[in-house]
């Protein structure tokens, strides 16, 4: 008979599984966190939700929605009513998972509280929001634990959170085995074999060598510091977002290169939407002149030719004074003096003048952008906006936009958000414009020229794209791609945990990928990650800090030798669109038969007919 527990001491039990995952996370007790005190973080959870008692669902309910507040704290930050939500719907799946683990009690933890949890964090990443925030999943704190994360490339994410569950529930069937009856049968040995065995298989994939790189594009990467109010408000995009950047850049020019560098970087990257104007291409100029217009939730019904020329206009002319690929036909010589008069090098703007460029010859430059697109909405022909990342070669080419694939419900996007009115107008209120952007179907992949004639094919992920798998894994079952390049606006985080969160997404991304990737942001985290998933090089400040400071990295990629036309593509990028299916089918195959087995090892007895 098992002793029935209080709810009050299940939920301290539930939520020390949660404070166990907080303190493991980046960003709390160290800036790339504790990962090992989340490997039996699973486990006082599992312990509690094995003994009945009542009340049972609501305790561990309302631990679970406290832990997840916890997460998700830095949503204070821009949406505090959000943040209800974020932690109470989520919270109720590894509820429904506590549920299976007391009625099937005679199976072991090690297995059916891996299944349980794997199962409600494969609800979290397919449901849409507000229904789930899937992002979080346990497996993304073994980012830095370099004899595990090598196993992202086989099964990615996934692979890690069963590990580490499963540890877990081995702790609380140990636990339960010390405090059982005398006489009573225990699971021990089947506990340790589901325990340890997956921990055992994912030490032995880690530890399987990659293939063979090179150095690949000279990159530098320029960090602007700056804070969220500050470019919400577009003030003066010239003054308080450009002419500081192109400051810190050309110092970084002087003051940065790498051992062995002959000459100047491949490239010049910059963080997400600094660039001031707005894209467009002759297509939707015409269109725009046929009468199609952007849609009402926007704001922008009226706009203008005259708008619409001049944003794109702005945009090329910076571009131009950056590459030194002609005259601009907005910004003339009085202007960029005029810009550049309080800054210590009055030279600069004669170079311009004279069309030398900012940046040195045959470097190219790679910026977050904004642009308009026209697509079909409701019937007709709207202009919406695009958030991504276009790439300029210093011979005059240029590549396509590439767009953003995850919108941020309801801060890009009005869905989920568009039947709720106060909540567009507070978003309107914190980011100065009502989301109306629309995402690409694919993440796009821009070719970087390096000095040594090669061309190298950058994968392309903006923001919020990088907790997810697919803008990492699609590029690369399409076709060669060796290297990615995330870009980033992490201000809105302000120094919260959720930027070291941001660089554990990109470590394990660029492990399970084995493809470095460069992280160039506007305020923080901005580092190139090895294809190990190790932190090769990252903006610092003076004191160390790497959040919300302005600096610069420069440093050579490293990118996989290619025999032939095609590198190496891992198991998990091969099978990364039916991984979410594989774990989420499997574990809610061990639930089903654990509910309908209720001793384990032994087939369900069929009920006999009641009278």
């Amino acid at each position: 008979m098992r002793t029935p527990l209080k709810a009050r001491a299940r939920f301290l039990w539930t939520l020390a599984t949660w404070v166990l995952i907080g303190l493991a996370q980046p960003g709390v007790l160290r800036p790339d966190g504790f990962g090992h005190l989340a490997f039996f973080a699973v486990g006082p959870w599992a312990l509690a939700a094995r003994r009945p008692g009542r009340r049972a669902f609501l305790a561990e309910w309302a631990a679970h929605s406290i832990g997840l507040a916890a997460v998700f704290a830095w949503m204070v930050a821009f949406f505090p009513p959000l943040l209800l939500p974020m932690a109470m719907i989520p919270a109720i799946y590894p509820a429904l998972g506590g549920l299976a683990l007391r009625r099937a009690s005679a199976w072991p933890l090690a297995l059916l509280a891996p299944a349980a949890w794997m199962l409600a964090e494969v609800v979290r990443w397919n449901l849409p929001v507000p229904l789930s925030f899937g992002w979080f999943r346990l497996g993304f704190l073994m980012h830095d634990t370099e004899w595990l994360v090598g196993s992202a490339a086989w099964f990615g994410t996934w692979g890690l959170t069963w590990g580490m569950a499963a540890l877990g529930g081995l702790a609380a069937d140990v636990a339960l085995a010390l405090i059982r009856p005398p006489g009573t049968r225990s699971n021990l040995v089947s506990a340790f074999a589901f325990g340890l065995t997956p921990l055992a298989i994912l030490v032995f994939l880690s530890s399987r060598p990659g293939g063979p790189t090179v150095n690949g594009p000279d990159v530098l990467v320029v960090q602007s510091g700056i804070e969220q109010e500050i470019k919400a408000a577009r003030r003066d995009p010239l003054l308080d977002l450009f002419v500081p950047q192109v400051t810190r850049t050309l110092e970084a020019l002087i003051e940065t290169r790498p051992a062995g560098a002959a000459g100047p970087p491949d490239v010049v990257m910059w963080g997400e939407t600094f660039l001031p104007g707005k894209l467009h291409d002759s297509d939707v100029l015409l269109e725009h002149r046929a009468g199609v217009r952007p849609t009402e939730l926007s704001g922008r019904v009226a706009l203008t030719e005259r708008e619409l020329v001049a944003q794109d206009e702005l945009a090329q002319d910076l571009v131009a004074a950056l590459l030194g690929t002609g005259p601009g036909t907005l910004l003339t010589p009085a202007v960029w003096r005029q810009l550049f008069e309080r800054e210590p090098a009055a030279e600069w703007a004669d170079r311009v003048a004279r069309g030398e460029g900012l940046l040195p010859p045959g470097t190219s430059f790679l910026s977050g952008v904004e642009g308009w697109i026209s697509v079909p909405l409701d019937g007709e022909q709207v202009l919406r906006s695009v958030n991504g990342v276009k790439l300029w070669s210093p011979d005059g080419g240029e590549t396509p936009i590439a767009s953003k694939t995850h919108l941020v419900p309801g801060g890009e996007s009005p869905d989920p958000l568009r039947g709720i009115p106060f909540v567009l107008d507070a978003v309107q209120r914190i980011a100065n414009s009502i989301p109306d952007f629309v995402a690409a179907d694919e993440p796009g992949v821009l070719l970087i020229p390096g000095a040594d004639g090669r061309v190298h094919r950058a994968g392309v992920a903006v923001c919020f794209d990088n907790a997810f798998d697919d803008p990492f894994t699609t590029p690369l079952r399409r076709g060669p791609v060796d290297l990615f390049v995330v870009v980033s606006n992490e201000a809105w985080y302000g120094e919260s945990p959720e930027m070291d969160h941001m660089l554990a997404f990109t470590r394990i991304a660029a492990a399970a990928s084995r493809r470095s990737i460069v992280r160039a942001t506007n305020s923080g985290i901005s580092a190139v990650v090895g294809p190990d998933g190790a932190v090769r090089a990252e903006v610092l400040g003076e004191d160390g800090r790497r959040k919300m400071v302005a600096g610069a990295l420069r440093a050579r990629v490293p990118v996989p030798a290619r025999g032939g036309q095609r590198a190496e593509m891992t198991f998990f990028v091969r099978t990364e669109p039916v991984q979410p299916l594989f774990w989420g089918g499997g574990a809610a195959l061990i639930v089903l038969l654990a509910l309908a087995s209720r001793r384990f090892g032994q087939p369900a007895l069929p009920q006999a007919p009641r009278p």
